[in-house]
């Protein structure tokens, strides 16, 4: 379910995600920082926090077939947008061996990033996507995760995801 929630200065509505448990929801769809961080440890992993906007440290977890879900951006303007997706990141300990893993990420069907979690190189996070006016027309913004067939069980995760008219510098997060 899509959310908006006022800005600081009180002026527009930012399109967010959220992700909670909800009910009929299998258990491995979401995990907690204190839960992933477990199993982290068993993995010779260390976890990122929750770093983005909105720290709720809970994560909905992508299976294997991905994860889709909706934003919608009210009035569509006519000028650039962000989206920002703030990924649950694991790094291998020195000395761990670690498979790369790679996550398609697609917005309305078309493919905007790749990313790949590997050994020594961490991926910037939150992921800044930009968007133009003609790939929300409608102002909807369907996100889709998809992880690489060679991903097993759900190492890919997001902790939340929000729409921003004005590029976000990394420094605020």
């Amino acid at each position: 379910m899509s959310q908006t929630e006022n800005s600081q200065n009180g002026k527009s509505e930012i399109p967010k995600q959220v992700f909670e448990r909800e009910e009929g929801q299998l258990p491995e769809d979401f995990a907690t920082y204190p839960e992933l961080e477990t199993w982290a440890i068993y993995q010779s992993y260390s976890l990122d926090p929750d770093s983005g906007w909105i720290q709720d440290s809970i994560c909905r977890m992508v299976p294997e077939t991905g994860f889709k879900f909706l934003l919608q951006k009210r009035n569509a303007g006519k000028g650039t947008i962000y989206l920002y997706l703030d990924l649950v990141q694991f790094r291998p300990l020195p000395k761990t061996r670690f498979k790369p893993k790679k996550l398609n990420i697609f917005v309305n069907g078309k493919r905007k990033a790749i990313l790949f979690s590997e050994h020594s190189k961490p991926f910037a996070n939150p992921l800044e996507i930009t968007l133009e006016p003609s790939e929300y027309p409608d102002g909807n913004i369907e996100v889709e995760l998809v992880p690489s067939q060679n991903t097993r069980g759900r190492f890919w995760g997001i902790w939340d995801a929000y729409v921003l008219e004005n590029q976000e510098s990394s420094e605020k997060f």
